[in-house]
């Protein structure tokens, strides 16, 4: 007899199953992008798993694809309150909720919470800039990425290439260019800041003709 016909069925079996998938599989969804699964495998597998905050961080962000806004900040709002050493990555989960909802004032606000709990750390920085760069504040962006470049964590070769589009769009095309190639001597390999470093040299040469 074939094996699959041996094995239990039914809705109560099912539910079992979920519930001891282990965290791959609700990756495997996550990265699928699957968000009616994702949020079923994750709320079943919290049950026996409160405090896996990994789980907790792919619950809520498959809940706010699923525009479910309200009850994935339940769930920040609770996680904030448990993990309270891991308030820098919940900030920024809330950050980018409300970028999501297209709330950009209050994922500002979320990021600076989120600079305020690790301000060494670019990641906020940066995220703080592209937000505000969105919203045409093109002079506070250029302040908030010279800060994620002093930072002495994350992604800094980023907040290079954010700083000098930030200048871009000032037209400051010669002060973009040297923060492209500084980026680009970070990371010899940053795709993004390579395309961005032959556009503002080609923009250059031809504004000097």
């Amino acid at each position: 007899m074939c094996l699959a016909n041996r094995l239990p069925h039914g809705p109560e079996f099912i539910v079992m199953l979920m519930r001891i998938l282990p965290p791959q599989a609700i990756r495997e969804a996550y990265d699928n992008d699957q968000a009616a699964t994702c949020v079923l495998l994750c709320k079943n597998w919290l049950r026996d798993n409160p405090d896996d905050l990994s789980v907790i961080h792919d619950y809520a962000t498959m809940l706010y694809k699923m525009t479910r806004f309200d009850e994935a900040m339940s769930v920040y709002d609770d996680a904030l309150a448990r993990f309270p050493d891991n308030r820098w990555g919940i900030y920024n989960q809330i950050g980018h909720l409300n970028r999501y909802r297209g709330l950009l004032p209050e994922a500002e606000h979320a990021y600076q919470q989120a600079m305020e709990s690790n301000p060494d750390e670019a990641t906020s920085y940066i995220f703080l800039g592209a937000v505000q760069a969105r919203q045409g504040k093109l002079i506070e962006a250029e302040k908030t990425h010279r800060l994620a470049t002093l930072c002495q964590e994350g992604f800094i070769d980023e907040a290079y290439h954010n700083l000098g589009l930030v200048l871009c769009g000032q037209g400051r095309l010669a002060e973009a260019k040297e923060c492209f190639e500084k980026a680009i001597e970070i990371d010899n390999d940053y795709a993004h800041a390579i395309e961005a470093l032959k556009d503002v040299t080609t923009a250059i040469e031809i504004d000097a003709e």
